[in-house]
């Protein structure tokens, strides 16, 4: 009798879609990484078009949607269950539109949780408002400062919203089955959390990093994660902290947004994993900046809004270094 759980670590990449396809042909639930839709169950019906869902969704991955819907569709009519559970964004949006519309917001003050959240939320702003005031200043300290406050708020954010989904689909496990779970690269926390509420029951679970085999095939590792990322990985795991380290990985995670691409990229014969091939190249490059030469570079690149024109910039400054 199978009792699987699969946790399938992924950017939504286009690039992953046929890698996330071969796994998931065989779960019987699919629990997707996105809050509940009620038009989501229309469109696996036919009753709402690809089109329509995803401009009333204002998804920022527009693409990977469409390619995505089609795969969902495709398993659904085979069979399978699909689920949306990503409990702390709906509860998000909840408190969003409560206060939109000016209601009275007694219940989010009441309800610990929704006011957990509220809190968190209020403290994440805050600390990007902060993040945005200083990164138009010159103290480059102060900036690095500012962001690691609020990947540190985010690091909170993101155990709450591990914690409250990993719950979420323990509510809705069913007797038996293999069930594929959807997770951004980041839920590593999400997996523990997962591991920690069953380890005493018959299920079994296990974790998947679609990219794995490329990542290992292209860098001899078998995980990519941007300086930013881990930097929050750190805090999200409360390791010990280590200034001169979280320093140099701000610093690093500042030019690396300035330079990775912003645009979706489509797989091609000559280069199926396009977003890959980019983020290992960008990666391999910031890895090679120490905390002055980010410095240096972030005067260079703030006015930058092209990251085709920031790359060239960083790829420059390392041919005159190296």
């Amino acid at each position: 009798m199978d009792r699987i759980i699969t946790v399938a670590f992924s950017p939504h990449r286009v690039e992953t879609l046929p890698l996330a396809y071969e796994i998931m042909k065989d779960h019987d639930l699919i629990i997707l990484e996105e809050p509940y839709n009620k038009k989501f169950y229309q469109l696996l019906e036919d009753e709402v078009s690809s089109e329509e869902y995803i401009t009333l969704g204002a998804y920022g991955f527009p693409v990977f949607e469409k390619n995505f819907i089609k795969i969902l569709k495709e398993l659904y009519k085979k069979g399978k269950k699909i689920l949306q559970i990503e409990p702390y964004l709906e509860k998000v949006a909840y408190i969003q539109e409560k206060i939109a519309n000016s209601t009275n917001i007694e219940d989010i003050i009441n309800t610990p949780e929704l006011k957990k959240i509220f809190d968190i939320e209020n403290e994440a702003t805050g600390k990007l408002l902060n993040y945005y005031k200083a990164s138009v200043g010159t103290d480059f300290k102060k900036i690095i400062n500012a962001v690691k406050e609020f990947a540190k708020v985010d690091a909170k954010r993101f155990r709450i919203r591990d914690f409250l989904r990993a719950k979420a689909i323990l509510s809705i496990l069913p007797e038996k089955g293999k069930i594929y779970i959807e997770a951004g690269v980041i839920h590593l926390y999400f997996k523990k959390l997962l591991h920690l509420f069953l380890k005493n029951s018959k299920w079994k679970v296990r974790h998947k990093f679609l990219l794995r085999e490329e990542i290992k095939k292209r860098t001899k590792k078998i995980r990519l994660f941007h300086p930013g990322e881990i930097l929050t990985l750190r805090y999200i795991f409360k390791l010990k902290e280590k200034p001169e380290l979280e320093d140099l990985l701000s610093a690093r995670s500042l030019i690396y947004i300035k330079i990775v691409p912003k645009k979706e990229l489509l797989p091609t014969e000559e280069e199926p994993f396009p977003h890959l091939a980019k983020e290992i190249k960008v990666i391999q490059m910031v890895n090679k900046l120490s905390f002055e030469d980010c410095e240096t570079l972030y005067k260079k690149l703030f006015p930058i809004r092209d990251y085709e024109e920031a790359f060239k910039v960083v790829e420059k400054f390392l041919n005159k270094k190296y």
